[in-house]
């Protein structure tokens, strides 16, 4: 009976890792599709995020963030080496000395995917599986 209970409890733990790991998000950084055929390399997410890069091709950029969403979160650490409440700082010390234009900023992923397929130039980092038909600029 001890074989069978340890058994099952192993069973458990493995299927619970292999539900873990197919949910987890793969973070991109997408644009509207006006942008589409531009791709960044590290550098350029970290130039086009940070305000350093303000164009890709001929249009203007206009970052849009959620206030919260672990893609989020997950790429600006491993992209720009930032938090999300890091980055939304340096975007505020940024716009009060005249250096750029503050991202715009929504309630949720979902809806800063919308935003960004409604505004030209608009980037958004979210799950893949959330983007819809915007252009994939960068993949984690």
């Amino acid at each position: 009976m001890k074989n069978q209970s340890f058994r099952f409890l192993l069973l458990l733990a493995i299927a619970s890792l292999f539900g873990a790991l197919a949910a987890r998000a793969e973070a991109v950084l997408a644009g509207n599709p006006g942008i589409a055929g531009q791709t960044l390399d590290a550098e350029g997410i970290k130039a086009v995020l940070l305000g350093k890069k303000p164009m890709l091709g001929n249009v203007r950029v206009v970052v849009i963030i959620a206030k919260t969403g672990d893609a989020q979160e997950a790429f600006l650490k491993d992209r720009v080496g930032m938090s999300a409440s890091q980055f939304q700082t340096h975007w505020r010390r940024l716009f009060m000395t005249g250096g750029g234009t503050a991202p715009k900023i929504v309630e949720t992923e979902a809806e800063a995917c919308k935003l960004a397929a409604e505004t030209p130039g608009g980037v958004v980092i979210a799950d893949r599986a959330a983007i819809g038909g915007l252009a994939v600029l960068a993949g984690k």
